[in-house]
């Protein structure tokens, strides 16, 4: 336990002043009607990154955080004119474009730079876990300054945070606000993505203030949930990934998706009255029956048509149930299949078992000699062989089964599932008011270019 806390404390203090600031203007953003703005944003920093890397400057070094924030900077400005080209083209359109254009730009500087790869994946997840104590008074310093500033300025900020030109204020001093917002964003960005990369940061911004906007419109509130939201997400993705031994970035973003998933159902089947909760819960239970039968009928077409190839639904089945393949073998066939798949365990537990025989070795015990070494490398790769030879075998028989299966269970399923949908879609059109039937039919109506 002191160790799993030693490991992540740093992290998670992080992930605080990460959420605290990275909440705020997400709250904005959302305001905007410009949700992706933040992923641009941290898009250009990850180029601006790259650019220094391709030079031979490291992304965390001073160098590095200068040509970030250049590149941000000019984000910022493009970002202040997607207000003036809103009356010609959507700010959402003009975002996702900036968006690509720093990708795509991201791939040429990075394509030509050794370990490139490896350099696109840690500006994607980031390295959270390495936080250490500089780091820390660094961002919380910083973010202290802009916390304190976006304070003083929130009520301009907060009137122009919106899709239309605040009454009683110039186009300019809108677009210098404007210009001021995305910098200080632009600011908060570049300096978090080396730590918690591109999709971590994103969700750090979005995800919170979503949720508090799930259940109230008044800022004040909407912050109060996103800051809690988002650092209990923290906790639980931090620990989640320390626990099954995951991707740390990865495990919080999926943590952070989970968090959400719960709001909404805590929002449709929690907080309404009694009336409308059984109304969803209604849809709900309606909507996850047409999932399974869709996905059965799927999956079911999809072994009458092929098969051979991989079958992960019906695989899926077969562990939850026993219901084998091997049930459409014969006796002879059936005793070597499942003899293949005692030997394809056996031999893979010997896999493991040297692979734990090494590392015990290499960590904790005396090193193995270079003789052990190449003999335990000879024994993996013939257990290794002897294992996929194995695995061979059943592919082979558990095509021929499926061949059979498909008849017998493929298509009564896709029958079954076809006919379950069939009827569903037929309730749910029957239970539709009239009135909502009236206004489709009105304006399907109003389509109809009349003829001279």
């Amino acid at each position: 336990m002191s160790d799993a806390l030693s490991l992540l404390l740093l992290p998670f203090a992080a992930s605080i002043a990460f959420v605290l600031i990275h909440a705020y203007f997400g709250v904005h953003v959302l305001r905007r009607n410009i949700v992706f703005a933040d992923l641009a944003l941290a898009q250009l920093s990850a180029l601006g990154a790259t650019v220094a890397f391709a030079n031979g400057y490291a992304p965390a070094s001073p160098a590095g955080f200068a040509y970030g924030l250049l590149f941000t900077a000019i984000g910022a400005a493009l970002l202040t004119l997607s207000r003036t080209l809103a009356r010609w083209v959507s700010q959402e359109a003009f975002v996702g474009i900036l968006y690509v254009v720093a990708t795509a730009a991201t791939i040429l500087v990075v394509d030509r730079s050794p370990q490139g790869a490896e350099h696109v994946k840690k500006i994607l997840l980031g390295s959270i876990l390495t936080v250490g104590p500089a780091e820390l008074a660094k961002f919380a310093a910083l973010y202290a300054v802009i916390g304190t500033l976006c304070w003083f300025a929130r009520l301009p900020l907060l009137a122009v945070s919106s899709e239309t030109r605040p009454a009683g204020r110039s186009m300019l001093a809108v677009s210098i606000w404007d210009f001021l917002f995305f910098l200080a964003f632009g600011v908060v960005v570049t300096s978090s993505v080396i730590t918690a990369g591109v999709l971590l940061v994103f969700s750090f911004l979005i995800v919170p203030a979503v949720i508090g906007f799930i259940f109230s419109r008044s800022v004040r509130v909407v912050l109060a949930i996103a800051w809690g939201v988002g650092i209990a997400a923290s906790a639980a993705g931090l620990a989640g990934s320390y626990i099954l031994d995951l991707p740390t970035g990865a495990a919080m973003v999926t943590t952070f998706a989970l968090f959400l998933v719960l709001a909404g159902i805590a929002k449709a089947l929690v907080l309404v009255d009694t009336g409308r909760r059984r109304t969803n819960l209604r849809h709900a239970v309606r909507a996850v029956v047409a999932l399974a039968l869709a996905l059965t009928f799927a999956s079911s077409l999809w072994l009458i048509i092929n098969p051979a190839a991989d079958q992960p639904l019906a695989a899926t089945f077969e562990s939850a149930t026993g219901f084998g393949p091997e049930r459409f073998l014969s006796a002879s066939e059936r005793d070597i299949y499942e003899s293949a798949g005692r030997d394809r365990v056996r031999f893979q537990n010997e896999v493991d078992r040297l692979d734990a025989k090494e590392r015990a070795a290499r960590y904790q015990g005396a090193p193995l000699s270079d003789e052990e070494i190449r003999r335990i490398a000879s024994y993996q790769q013939s257990f290794n062989e002897m294992t996929r030879g194995e695995r061979f075998v059943q592919d082979v028989l558990r095509a021929k089964a499926r061949a059979l299966e498909r008849w017998f269970v493929g298509l009564p399923a896709a029958i079954i599932s076809f006919v379950g949908l069939g009827l569903l879609l037929r309730a749910f059109w029957r239970h539709r008011s009239p009135a909502d039937r009236d206004q489709r039919a009105t304006s399907r109506s109003s389509l109809v270019i009349p003829c001279e």
